[in-house]
């Protein structure tokens, strides 16, 4: 998965209502055929429901995914804190960064040692998708 997916399925995710393409590439500050295409990209795997001018929608599989993502995030966050001492604000930042990149067997591991935290350091409920999507990730990679 690229970086870019990982953002837009966040976004979409935490909306509160659908949101366009053209509000996602300002959002993040991209061209808008970039986020076309990582759209495009979202629709062929079934992660986002989208018709051509109008706003673009999570399925079930792109929420469960978003779900799992945030979780991986928030649970890398716990780890940073825990172990680095690192403040809330930074450990959010890292916790970004090396979301794509950790294996689903050592969040898993985090999550382990943490005794299976239900809330992250700033209070934020931590989910669990409906199924494992570690596999989804990993092909997305």
């Amino acid at each position: 998965m690229l970086d870019l997916d990982y953002k837009v399925l966040k976004i979409l995710y935490r909306s509160s209502k659908p949101v366009k393409v053209g509000e996602l590439s300002k959002l993040l500050e991209l061209p808008h055929s970039t986020v076309g295409t990582c759209i495009k990209r979202l629709e062929k795997g079934n992660y986002v429901i989208y018709k051509r001018y109008q706003p673009v929608n999570l399925s079930e599989k792109g929420i469960n995914l978003a779900i799992e993502l945030i979780r991986h995030a928030k649970l890398m966050e716990i780890l940073l804190i825990e172990e680095l001492d690192i403040n809330i604000e930074e450990a959010h930042e890292e916790s970004e960064k090396f979301n794509l990149i950790l294996s689903c067997n050592i969040i898993n591991r985090i999550c382990e040692k943490y005794n299976h935290p239900n809330k992250s350091p700033c209070g934020e409920v931590i989910l669990n998708s409906n199924d494992c999507y570690c596999e989804e990730i990993k092909k997305l990679r």
